[in-house]
């Protein structure tokens, strides 16, 4: 059972240093990791310059380059602020050198249409469709359009509901006036009315 133990551990040593640059070959030796024939080593690129900008009002930029001759620049502002229209409309572009040591260019937009791409490494065609479904008018499902006519159809009501009362000459309502009377009294002495007197029967 010992032994068990031990082997599980050693296994398990192995596998933990082999995942932090160590590896153990087939005798069961440990050794460093070395350069495999294809890899690159890629050097550190420094950053030249960089600048940030955030607005209140929800627009924004930013550019940084690096020493690799890469860089990327973005800009942002809000359209229709404050309506359901509301949006996010980016212009940007990004250079960057490929494996291949080709200098790859892009400039984009993005927006309510959609991303926008065009660069070196985009193929015309589909830099021209993403341009033309940007351009196509929004096409709404059935249910928003009817959603947008109920809408409107309210709006139209409740308009003319607000003219026709505009209209009307504004009637005031009749207040009732009351008008204190004050009643007269004579005070007048009362005539003592005499009741005959009960007779009294008397039983012969």
């Amino acid at each position: 059972m010992l032994k068990t133990i031990v082997c599980l551990f050693l296994v398990a040593s192995g596998v933990s240093c082999a995942s932090v640059g160590s590896t153990v070959n087939v005798a069961g030796n440990f050794g460093t990791v070395g350069r495999q024939a294809g890899d690159i080593e890629k050097p550190i690129v420094k950053l030249v310059s960089y600048e940030s900008d955030k607005n209140p009002d929800g627009s924004y930029s930013f550019a940084y380059e690096g020493d690799d001759n890469s860089y990327r620049h973005e800009q942002g502002s809000v359209s229709d602020a404050g309506t359901e229209d509301e949006a996010l409309e980016v212009k940007g572009s990004y250079r960057y050198v490929d494996a291949d040591g080709q200098t790859i260019e892009v400039h984009y937009t993005a927006g309510k249409n959609g991303f926008v791409p065009f660069g070196t490494n985009i193929p015309s065609e589909i830099s021209l469709n993403a341009k033309a479904a940007a351009d196509l008018p929004n096409v709404n499902t059935y249910e928003e359009e009817q959603e947008l006519k109920l809408k409107q159809r309210r709006s139209r009501a409740q308009t003319d509901v607000k003219q026709h009362t505009e209209a009307r000459p504004q009637l005031k309502a009749a207040t009732s006036q009351i008008v204190p009377v004050k009643v007269l009294v004579e005070e007048k002495p009362v005539a003592k009315v005499e009741q005959p007197e009960k007779s009294k029967k008397v039983a012969v």
